[in-house]
């Protein structure tokens, strides 16, 4: 959805949603993507990153409100955007703590890179939209 001008195909808004900024309202923001994209094959992996972008919006920024924008195209690609306030620092693929592996945090951002297509930022202050495609997923080789 954010490419080449010459290439890209018709998109929509499919949905979109404001959560209350809290803890409580990314199961709820799940919850809510979850039942629209059952039976798309990319289901779990968009459930999954919205979890961790949404989290991030909780936990880095002062957002009162956090939406979340879910966009489709022709060929069954996704887009979904998290729209909070913007933080004191910018997205970032941050190095783990003390607690390694085990940390409880700092994987946001590798697995947006691991299961995504595509992912970006826009920072528009007073806002940040953070952003992330997922395609079909490859066909199984037989």
């Amino acid at each position: 959805m954010r490419e080449d001008a010459n290439t890209i195909p018709r998109t929509w808004l499919v949905e979109r949603a404001a959560f209350p900024s809290a803890e409580t309202s990314v199961a709820q923001a799940r919850r809510w993507l979850g039942k629209l994209l059952a039976g798309h094959p990319r289901c779990d992996d968009a459930v999954l990153l919205l979890s961790e972008t949404f989290t991030n919006s909780v936990v880095h920024t002062r957002s009162a409100v956090i939406g979340v924008v879910l966009l489709a195209d022709e060929d069954d690609r996704l887009q979904i955007e998290v729209v909070d306030e913007g933080a004191e620092t910018s997205p970032c693929v941050c190095g783990h703590s003390s607690d390694g592996d085990l940390a409880e945090s700092g994987r946001g951002i590798r697995l947006l890179r691991a299961l995504s297509d595509q992912w970006g930022f826009i920072e528009e202050h007073p806002r940040c939209v953070v952003w992330f495609t997922l395609g079909p997923p490859p066909t199984p080789v037989e």
